[in-house]
């Protein structure tokens, strides 16, 4: 950094405020570095890991680096493009030279991880700075624009994406940002620069490609100019695909990539059958740009924030997607919120887009999981986490989270219409700063509080010794509990002391006043460790689960118990659990009435504390 710069970044923070309402303040500069420090040793996603693991091959197999890949790690496929590996594999050097490569893509070292994690956040923070050039192109001024930038770094989807999940997606975000910064600087040889920028962004994640196409056709009407800056966006792609054509190692594993499958969104109308959704709208606002006239730079601006919007709700709203993928979308609306009247808004949305995610997310795609990549992975120390964030969260109705996912989405596109743009382009609106506080404290401890109360319970020894209740119902049948037809379950205790035992519970859409016996003994030499009786008149959701025991109970670690249900309801299917067909080879089953081993197994889930 040169001696000015120094002097003018000192200068700054001198004249800082320690707090102020409006301005971003040294409290405010304090306060990012000290979350985004700690959120960067704490979380890091697998995906990372792996992927920096697996780049060292590229040393010695630059020419065979997918098959090298494939017989190192078995069915487990390196699928993204070169690109992606070659930025790692150069970037691991020094950890190449010091520690020598690592034996295979799962080892988990603490310093690889915040080495490979280190990569992505630097480039975010350039990425931040490259949004505040464009802010300035658009006539935001320095106050307005260095909020942006600001806004940018503590925007809870950023940092989600690169200091909890841990995802390199700002591969693609920094060449689209560049690309974006030529495309409103508008010079001599900018829209070529545009065009080869979206297309080395494609390489990391293809949906480049669909912003790219809608801003080219937004300023470009003429056939030859389209195809002749489509050809550099595509030179890239084809650069890294055709050494590997005829790589059958580099078919299956990045074009036959499952997440490819996010285009595959049949729609029904009528008798016609399996229109995409995706592609369509996708097709519609292409149309919708080709046609639309913006000559004015201050009319092309908005018109290019409004479409890119529209195309992230495409992507996004209209198919399947991975979380950390979302930061896409992040440029575009950050300019957008600054641009728009709505902009207090579209931060408060965000609230509820990033806690709808969170839990919609956490039931199988991420959790509390991303703490064994980070600092505590030492205190974790291989164990499995007996409470998950969608346990602590509570709310499960992935529906209804779903659909609150759609409607930000789609209220993003819907009101960033150019009509809701203010002309007053240096103006910031009152109180946005604060929005974008709040917006950054959600972000954070909506993901944080529940991840460390998992951290807690794996700190307590908290374990699962059985716990099959994701089981679909359509997997299951019903079995009624009763006098003459008892319920017998086999589980191994793998901790020392029995907390709790759920059952998933059938009620027929009824009110079932009535008890169940419940009886816990050693399946070995019959002693009762546990005999209690659980009302089932507050058992009201269909398919919930509901504890059947009050624990704790103290147990052997590693001998067979049994559990035992009974009940004195006398109508057929009063009181139901469920059964599901038992693996092959598995022990922990249900009984018969003689105490033989059946091919079924109780839904259930069962909890316990190993210290």
């Amino acid at each position: 950094m040169k001696k000015k710069d120094r002097e003018t970044l000192f200068s700054r923070w001198k004249g800082m405020p320690l707090l102020k309402s409006e301005e971003i303040s040294k409290l405010d500069i304090i306060v990012t570095i000290v979350v985004l420090a700690f959120l960067y040793v704490t979380f890091l996603h697998g995906d990372i890991r792996v992927t920096g693991n697996r780049s060292f091959l590229l040393y010695k197999h630059p020419f065979d680096f997918y098959k090298a890949s494939f017989e190192q790690s078995g069915n487990f496929y390196a699928n993204y493009m070169p690109s992606t590996f070659l930025a790692f594999a150069v970037w691991n050097l020094p950890l190449y030279f010091l520690k020598g490569a690592p034996a295979d893509n799962t080892v988990n070292s603490f310093v690889s991880n915040m080495w490979y994690k280190l990569l992505p956040v630097l480039l975010y923070f350039i990425t931040a700075h490259l949004i505040y050039k464009i802010a300035m192109l658009l006539g935001f001024g320095e106050k307005k624009a260095r909020l942006c930038k600001f806004a940018f770094i503590i925007f809870p989807i950023g940092v989600y994406s690169q200091f909890i999940f841990s995802q390199y997606d700002i591969f693609t975000v920094f060449f689209v940002v560049l690309g974006l910064y030529f495309y409103f600087k508008g010079e001599k040889w900018d829209m070529l620069k545009f065009a080869l920028a979206f297309g080395m962004a494609a390489t990391f994640k293809y949906q480049a490609l669909a912003y790219f196409l809608i801003l080219l056709v937004l300023k470009e009407k003429k056939i030859r100019n389209i195809i002749k800056y489509a050809v550099p966006a595509l030179a890239p792609l084809a650069a890294e695909v055709l050494p590997n054509w005829n790589s059958p190692y580099f078919h299956r594993s990045v074009l036959g990539f499952g997440a490819l499958d996010f285009v595959d969104n049949g729609f029904e109308v009528g008798f016609i059958s399996g229109i995409n959704l995706m592609m369509a709208l996708a097709a519609f606002l292409l149309v919708w740009a080709y046609q639309k006239k913006a000559a004015a730079p201050g009319e092309l601006q908005s018109w290019a924030l409004f479409l890119t919007t529209g195309m992230s709700f495409t992507l996004f709203g209209l198919a399947n997607w991975n979380p950390q993928w979302l930061l896409l979308i992040v440029p575009f609306l950050l300019l957008s919120i600054f641009r728009n009247k709505n902009g207090n808004l579209f931060v408060m949305i965000t609230n509820i887009l990033m806690v709808a995610m969170y839990i919609f997310m956490s039931h199988s795609l991420v959790g509390a999981g991303v703490l064994t990549g980070g600092i505590f992975k030492y205190l974790i120390d291989g164990r499995h986490f007996a409470t998950s964030m969608w346990d602590i969260y509570g709310f499960h109705d992935e529906t209804l989270l779903a659909t609150a996912i759609w409607v930000v989405l789609l209220a993003y596109f819907v009101f960033n219409h150019p009509r809701f743009h203010t002309n007053q382009r240096t103006e910031v609106s009152r109180g946005l700063l604060n929005q974008l506080r709040a917006a950054f404290a959600v972000g954070v401890l909506a993901f944080a509080v529940p991840a460390f109360l998992c951290l807690a319970s794996v700190v307590r020894g908290e374990v699962i010794f059985k716990d099959n209740s994701s089981a679909e119902r359509e997997e299951c049948v019903e079995v009624d509990v009763s006098e003459d037809s008892s319920v017998r379950q086999l589980f191994y205790a793998d901790g020392s002391t029995l907390t709790d035992i759920q059952m998933k519970m059938c009620l027929h859409n009824r009110i079932n006043d009535s008890y169940m016996n419940v009886v816990v003994r050693s399946h070995e030499d019959g002693t009762v460790v546990y005999e209690g009786q659980v009302d089932t008149l507050p058992f009201t959701r269909e398919d919930a689960l509901y504890s059947v025991i009050e624990g704790p109970v103290e147990v052997e670690k590693g001998h067979l118990y049994e559990l035992e249900l009974t009940s004195p309801a006398v109508e057929i299917g009063c009181i139901s659990g469920y059964y599901k067909e038992a693996g092959e080879g598995e022990t922990e089953v249900a009984l018969d009435e003689d105490g033989n081993p059946t091919d079924q197994q109780l839904i259930m889930k069962i909890r316990g504390v190993d210290k």
